[in-house]
């Protein structure tokens, strides 16, 4: 997916119990920011965050690993208009 839209979007990613990871609901933000509902289906748990980074880079911010961190999130994945990212959350 090239450009983006302005605004980021994200959402929860989920882990079903047959190993297969799945998207929550999608949240839309500001050009800066967005608030992730961390909503799973039923049956699925969270894991992970996921989001958009429109003009810039496919790197965590202090702020996306303080959400990261605060939510218990294992991972972040974070997309710029040309590359993602993944990123484990470590704790400790």
């Amino acid at each position: 997916m090239r450009n983006l839209p302005r605004n980021e979007f994200g959402f929860a990613i989920c882990l079903l119990p047959n190993g297969n990871l799945v998207r929550g609901p999608v949240s839309h933000g500001t050009p800066t920011s967005v608030e992730i509902q961390l909503r799973c289906q039923q049956g699925a748990r969270f894991v992970g965050l996921g989001h958009t980074h429109p003009g810039g880079v496919a790197y965590p911010s202090r702020q996306d690993i303080k959400s990261g961190l605060e939510s218990k999130s294992e991972f972040l994945a974070i997309k710029s208009d040309n590359d993602i990212g993944f990123f484990p959350i470590r704790r400790g």
